[in-house]
C-alpha cells in the first residue's frame, strides 16, 4: 500500500499534532476531575474519529484512511503493552501467590464464560454464537488497565494479581478461540493449522525473549536497550502479521521469557517506560477513533445481557475465587472491578470471526463492538477506584497540582528571557539588591488553609494549588506553620483518614520567614540556600504570626535580571 506521499503524510502529521495537543489538555482536565487520563484520550479519539463525525454530520479530524496508515504504530504499541503484561509472569511472583491465584483465575474465567454463554443463549443466540461471546467476555484489555496502573503509580498485591490475571485471561481466550473457530468455522482445516496458530507465536515469543535476555547483558547504555526492545517487538509483530498468527500471544510470551531468564530482571521493561508514554497516548486516541458509537443502537437484547452478565461474572468470579484463596477483604472486593476494561483483543478476535464466518460472525462482532464502547468508558474508571480503595495508590499520585505559573506569567518570563538573550534590558535602572526591599516584590494575595480543615480538604487544597507548600492559619488568623506537598505525598490513600486527620495534625513549623523590611538580597540568599522552595513567607515585623505576603522565586529572578552591574 502506497502511503508515503505528500498528500497522505502531511494531513496525518497535522491530525496527529492536533490530537496530541488536544489529548494533553483533556488528560489534564480529566485528572483534575479524578478521572483516569486514558478515558480522556479515548474520548478525544472518539470525538475526532469517523464514528462521531458520521453521527453528527461534521468533518473528521482523523479519517479511516489515516487510521489505516497508523495501524502499524497501533500494533507496535500493543506489542509493547502486552510485553509489559508478560513481564508480570515472574515465577517468583507466581510462587508467592501460589495456587490461590489459579483458583481466582479459574473461577473468574469459568463463571464469566458460563453466565455470558447461558444468558446470551437464552436471549436468542445460537449455541455457537453464545460460545464465541463467552470467549470474548473472558478477555480483559491490558492496555487500559496498564495505563491506569502507570498513571497512579499503583503498587501492591492487588495490582500484581490483576496484571497476572489479565495475562491469564487473554492467554486462555486466544487458545480457546483457536480451537472453537477450528471446530465451528473451519472444520475442514487440517489440525496442523490449530497447532500453527498456537505454538508458532509461542515459539516466536520464546526466541524474542531469549534474544532480549542475552543482549540485555551486553548493552550498557539505556538508549541501546530501548532501541533493541523496539526492534525486537516491531520485528515480532511484523512476523506475526505476515504469518497471520497472534502477535499478542507472542508478545506475552516474550515478556514472560525475558523476566524469567534475564539476570537484570525487568531492566529493559523499565527502560521502555521512559519513552513509551507518547505511543500509549496515540494508541488510545486511535482506539477511541475506532470505537463505533452508532453500534450501541444495534446492540439488542443479546448485547444488553452480554454486558450485564460480563460485569456480574467478572466481579462475582473474582470475589468467589479470592474468598476460596483466603485473600484479604480488600483484594476480594476490588479485583473484579479492576478487570472490566475490554478492547483490543476482543475487537481483533471478533473481526477475524466476521471475516471468516459471514453473517453469524458479524452478529458477534456487532455485540462486541457495542460492548467495547461501554467497557472502555467504564473500565478505566473502575480500575482507578479499585486501586485507590485497595490502598495501593499514594496521595501524591492522586494530587494534580496547577502549573507553577499562569499563562500571563509564563509569557512574561518568555519575553524577559528572550530580551536578556538579545542583551536588551527593559525598564528603568534599578539599584543594588541590598537597596530593594521585600515589600517591593512580595505578593499580598496568599493561598492559605485553616488548621481545622479535614484531610480530604487538605488534599483538595494542595491538589488545586500552584505551589508545593501552603501556609496554615488557626481560627484567629495566626500563622502556625505550613503543609508541604511532601508531607502528604507518600501517604497511602485510605478513605477512612478523611474523618480522622485535620490540617493541624500534619502542619510543620516554618522557620524561613521574611519581613517586608528585609532586603531583596536577603531573599535571594534564602532562596539560593533552599532551591526547592517556590516561595518564602513574609510576616509582619511586629507580629511574626501575622502573614502579610509571599516572595516567589520567579519574581526574585525577574528583578535580578533587571538589575544592571
Amino acid at each position: 500500500m502506497e502511503v508515503a506521499t505528500n498528500e497522505s503524510v502531511f494531513p496525518v502529521l497535522l491530525s496527529l499534532g492536533f490530537l496530541f495537543f488536544l489529548a494533553l489538555g483533556v488528560g489534564r482536565l480529566f485528572a483534575r476531575m479524578h478521572i483516569p487520563k486514558v478515558t480522556g484520550y479515548l474520548l478525544v479519539g472518539l470525538a475526532a474519529g469517523p464514528s462521531c463525525a458520521n453521527l453528527l454530520g461534521i468533518p473528521e479530524i482523523i479519517t479511516k484512511g489515516q487510521l489505516e496508515v497508523l495501524d502499524p504504530l497501533h500494533d507496535l504499541t500493543l506489542g509493547l503493552i502486552v510485553l509489559v503484561i508478560g513481564g508480570n509472569f515472574q515465577l517468583t511472583s507466581l510462587k508467592k501467590f501460589g495456587a490461590g491465584l489459579l483458583r481466582i483465575s479459574a473461577l473468574e474465567i469459568g463463571l464469566t464464560a458460563l453466565l455470558v454463554g447461558g444468558v446470551t443463549y437464552l436471549a436468542g443466540a445460537s449455541p455457537v454464537i453464545a460460545g464465541f461471546l463467552a470467549l470474548m467476555a473472558i478477555t480483559t484489555a491490558p492496555a487500559a488497565t496498564q495505563m491506569v496502573v502507570r498513571e497512579y503509580e499503583s503498587e501492591g498485591p492487588l495490582t500484581d494479581m490483576v496484571m497476572i490475571l489479565i495475562g491469564l485471561n487473554n492467554l486462555i481466550a486466544i487458545i480457546a478461540f483457536v480451537f472453537l473457530a477450528h471446530g465451528a468455522v473451519t472444520p475442514d482445516a487440517p489440525v496442523l493449522a490449530v497447532v500453527f496458530k498456537i505454538f508458532v507465536p509461542i515459539g516466536m515469543g520464546v526466541v524474542a525473549g531469549g534474544i532480549l535476555a542475552v543482549m540485555d547483558q551486553r548493552l550498557t547504555r539505556k538508549v541501546e536497550r530501548q532501541i533493541l526492545a523496539l526492534a525486537v517487538i516491531a520485528a515480532l509483530v511484523g512476523l506475526c502479521r505476515h504469518f497471520e498468527t497472534s502477535a499478542m500471544l507472542a508478545s506475552l510470551m516474550t515478556g514472560a521469557v525475558l523476566v524469567n531468564t534475564s539476570p537484570n530482571d525487568r531492566r529493559i521493561i523499565k527502560d521502555l517506560n521512559a519513552i513509551d508514554y507518547p505511543l500509549y497516548m496515540i494508541f488510545f486516541i486511535m482506539a477511541g477513533a475506532h470505537l463505533q458509537i452508532g453500534q450501541l443502537a444495534d446492540i439488542g437484547l443479546i448485547g444488553g445481557v452480554y454486558i450485564v452478565a460480563r460485569i456480574v461474572g467478572k466481579v462475582a468470579g473474582c470475589w468467589l475465587g479470592s474468598r476460596s484463596a483466603s485473600c484479604p477483604g480488600t483484594a476480594r472486593n476490588w479485583i473484579g472491578p479492576a478487570m472490566l476494561a475490554q478492547a483490543g483483543l476482543a475487537i481483533g478476535l471478533a473481526a477475524a470471526l466476521a471475516r471468516d464466518w459471514g453473517p453469524d460472525g458479524q452478529q458477534v462482532q456487532t455485540v462486541v463492538l457495542a460492548s467495547v464502547v461501554v467497557f472502555e468508558g467504564l473500565g478505566p474508571l473502575f480500575t482507578r477506584i479499585a486501586l485507590v480503595r485497595a490502598g495501593e495508590v499514594t496521595v501524591l499520585s492522586l494530587l494534580v497540582q496547577r502549573s507553577p505559573v499562569g499563562y500571563a506569567e509564563g509569557l512574561h518570563e518568555v519575553i524577559n528571557n528572550f530580551r536578556d538573550a538579545l542583551g536588551i534590558f527593559g525598564g528603568s535602572d534599578l539599584s543594588k539588591p541590598s537597596d530593594i526591599l521585600v515589600s517591593h516584590v512580595m505578593r499580598k494575595n496568599v493561598e492559605t488553609i485553616r488548621s481545622n480543615i479535614s484531610f480530604d480538604g487538605v488534599l483538595k487544597a494542595v491538589g488545586h494549588s500552584r505551589y508545593d507548600r501552603l501556609p496554615v492559619l488557626n481560627m484567629d488568623d495566626e500563622l502556625i506553620g505550613i503543609i508541604q506537598y511532601s508531607d502528604v505525598s507518600e501517604v497511602l490513600f485510605d478513605p477512612s483518614l478523611r474523618n480522622l486527620i485535620v490540617a493541624g495534625d500534619i502542619v510543620t513549623e516554618e522557620h524561613l520567614l521574611l519581613t517586608p523590611g528585609d532586603s531583596l538580597e536577603t531573599a535571594m540568599d534564602e532562596l539560593r540556600a533552599h532551591p526547592d522552595h517556590t516561595y518564602l513567607l513574609v510576616v509582619d515585623e511586629d507580629n511574626p504570626k501575622k502573614l502579610v505576603g509571599v516572595v516567589r522565586h520567579n519574581d526574585v529572578l525577574s528583578v535580578q535580571r533587571k538589575i544592571k552591574g
